[in-house]
């Protein structure tokens, strides 16, 4: 999964930015890493996609509407009712990948300035080129 959505945003011109954990993540926007658009997996381990959505929120309030979520759980009320409250995109991992870069790209538009960089992290975990 991560290998083949790595190749899309490849292929449609991204460069992305790796993130090992949530934490990383965050430790890389709060360092002034550049990043247009963030997809993160929701079900993660040692912080939740919402914490981590939270956090990256107080961080970098200008990632608003630029977070697009991934999750195999897409039904599950539970999981799907609290992002849809946030107004965050969620993609199921078993949909079409072009969905997540559709996504993406949509996210890149709202941003103001362009820097062409996909940050991720969960289980996708592009690296950076």
């Amino acid at each position: 999964m991560r290998r083949a959505l790595r190749a899309f945003f490849e292929r449609s011109g991204f460069t992305v930015a790796e993130a090992a954990s949530a934490t990383d993540a965050l430790r890389y926007v709060a360092d002034g890493g550049a990043a247009d658009a963030v997809v993160s997996d929701v079900l993660m381990p040692q912080v939740s996609g919402l914490d981590f959505y939270d956090r990256l929120m107080e961080l970098a309030p200008g990632l608003a509407n630029r977070v697009v979520f991934l999750t195999g759980a897409a039904r599950d009320p539970r999981v799907h009712g609290p992002i849809e409250q946030r107004g965050v995109p969620l993609i199921s991992k078993m949909d079409d990948l072009r969905l997540v870069v559709d996504a993406v790209r949509l996210a890149v538009l709202r941003r103001t300035t362009a820097s062409g960089r996909v940050a991720a992290t969960g289980e996708f975990r592009p690296v950076g080129g």
